[in-house]
């Protein structure tokens, strides 16, 4: 019986124009950007990040892109 390994895959928020990438914060909850993907944000779903970036965009008029982590 072989063993099998699962990759989960994960996806971030990127700002389109400014190349950062998006989180929330720990103490107020509000949306700041960090220069490393590993610092962001992180979904463990495809449908989840993008609805994410679709809320986020209606809120900041700014829709970011949704990344997968590699």
């Amino acid at each position: 019986m072989g063993s099998s390994t699962f990759a989960f895959e994960r996806f971030v928020l990127r700002h389109p124009h400014a190349g950062t990438y998006l989180r929330v914060t720990g103490q107020d909850e509000h949306i700041e950007t960090v220069t490393s993907p590993e610092q962001a944000w992180t979904f463990r779903t495809h449908d989840g990040a993008v609805t994410h970036a679709i809320w986020i965009g209606q809120v900041l008029g700014v829709t970011p892109e949704v990344e997968m982590l590699r």
